[in-house]
């Protein structure tokens, strides 16, 4: 055969296929099993150059080269794995995920991919219904920095009108916003046009939530700098601490100020899926907006994020340009060409990796990883509190801690020192990975409980570690 039919030769598919979920499989008993490092130490410059190597040899087997690839990668099911907010994907996610790429359904047209936008427009129902939204709309678009930028793309064309859709907008309106928002909401606002000065944030309590008591002087600031605030976003939670803003009371301002709320939910809004953890985003049912990332505590691969409208038409009104060649007249908005409302155009089939998972309807699957988290994250800080020389920043409303080690007499600039020197050396023996942040100026240890197989005797060998390697 020709390299082209070897290429799509279905029986080599099915043995390559059989071989690739082998090793596959390998792998997920040896992180289960907590063999091999969680991440291997490499250096930059050293794996460019080991890849340069690697592409300029004959090839061989596919299984070969990605059984070399794993091993020079983060494993992210490995249980000593509690970094950054990715989750480790259930695997049927991951098969869902395969079915996915190899049919490659574009699916911003409804005849590229009629199946995956009838199971996105389920999946954004139910989250919408989850919300307390049980006329919700949105999508589901690629990460939540792209989802908070189109959230308020909407918002700043439904409060300042029609014209800023279709004549653009002078950097006269500004975006309110906590100190400890995520970068992107900077990011979103700058991209939009309104530079630095179109955000205006807000300080933030002891436990890092926005204070809404604060909330007029923010609003005055913006008038000060001759901005027309059109917005506030609130963090569900926040990415540092993992604490939630008061909805509630940031809505309150808003309906006395005809402000457009946007819920930042990223991480946090899976709280929804549980029913004792909804609590956490009480007043979200009274947002304009919100986005969901499915990829960090909902077990999909990333990326996967839920743009969500409580008013339906508002999930137009960040785009709805006509393209002729693609887009026909309908007497209804078309849901099913949901290219007209995001960024993308050729959009992966991300409502089928989700509805994998969530299959009858039942969400106790996200519920019992998310509970579980949670209660994990309030265990290892009850930990951490009772081991002398630690410190915890604030107690976990989320599967996030943070923590430090500390010495007697040491000033802020040692403590400092001796939790980055913990950490690099931590990282460079591979037995756990954790990241770092930094809060009210000092660094912190920043742990991320997302693996559902992770248990407190892993947490308290990562303590055990932190306090061996902060030795001088």
């Amino acid at each position: 055969m020709s390299p082209l039919e070897t290429a799509f030769d279905p029986e080599r598919f099915r043995r390559e296929g059989h071989a690739v979920v082998d090793l596959l499989a390998g792998l997920l008993a040896d992180a289960q099993a907590r063999r091999g490092p969680v991440l291997p130490p490499v250096d930059p410059a050293g794996e460019l150059a080991h890849w340069r190597r690697k592409m300029a040899e004959p090839p061989g087997a596919l299984v070969d080269f990605l059984r070399e690839f794993a091993a020079r990668s983060i494993q992210l099911h490995h249980p000593r794995y509690v970094g950054h907010q990715v989750c480790a994907p259930a695997p049927e996610a991951a098969l869902a995920g395969l079915a996915s790429e190899l049919l490659n359904n574009a699916m911003g047209v409804y005849e590229m991919g009629p199946a995956a936008n009838a199971l996105e427009r389920w999946v954004v129902e139910a989250t919408a219904g989850l919300l307390g939204w049980p006329a919700g709309a949105g999508f589901l678009t690629s990460g939540g920095t792209l989802a908070n930028l189109t959230a308020l793309l909407a918002a700043r064309n439904r409060r300042l009108g029609p014209d800023a859709l279709e004549r653009g907008t002078a950097p006269d309106w500004a975006v309110i916003a906590s100190e400890e928002s995520h970068y992107c909401t900077a990011r979103a606002v700058q991209v939009m046009g309104g530079g630095r000065g179109g955000l205006v944030t807000v300080p933030t309590d002891a436990r890092f939530k926005l204070r809404p008591e604060l909330l007029p002087a923010a609003l005055a600031e913006a008038h000060r700098r001759g901005r027309r605030p059109f917005a506030v976003v609130a963090s569900a939670c926040s990415t540092s601490t993992g604490s939630y803003d008061d909805i509630g009371a940031i809505a309150d301002f808003c309906g006395r100020h005809g402000l457009w709320l946007h819920v930042d939910g990223a991480h946090g809004a899976a709280a929804a899926f549980c029913p004792e953890l909804r609590g956490r985003l009480a007043g979200i049912e009274r947002a304009d907006s919100a986005v969901v990332d499915f990829h960090k505590l909902l077990l999909n691969p990333a990326l996967a994020t839920a743009v969500l409208f409580r008013q339906p038409g508002d999930a137009w009104a960040a785009f709805n340009q006509e393209a002729q060649y693609l887009f026909g007249p309908s007497a209804e908005e078309p849901w099913w060409d949901s290219g007209r409302r995001t960024f993308e155009c050729t959009k992966l089939s991300l409502s089928l990796r989700i509805a994998a998972l969530w299959r009858g309807g039942n969400s106790e699957l996200f519920a019992e990883h998310v509970r579980r988290a949670h209660r994990l994250a309030r265990d290892f800080a009850a930990l951490i509190r009772e081991r002398p020389g630690f410190e915890v920043a604030v107690e976990p409303e989320s599967n996030i801690v943070c923590f430090r080690r500390t010495l007697p007499g040491a000033g802020p600039a040692a403590v400092d020192a001796l939790n980055a020197r913990a950490r690099a050396r931590i990282l460079a023996d591979g037995s756990h990975y954790l990241v770092e942040t930094t809060i009210g100026g000092r660094r912190w240890l920043r742990t991320a409980l997302m693996n559902p197989l992770t248990t407190l005797a892993d947490l308290a060998a990562l303590l055990d570690a932190v306090e061996r390697e902060s030795a001088a």
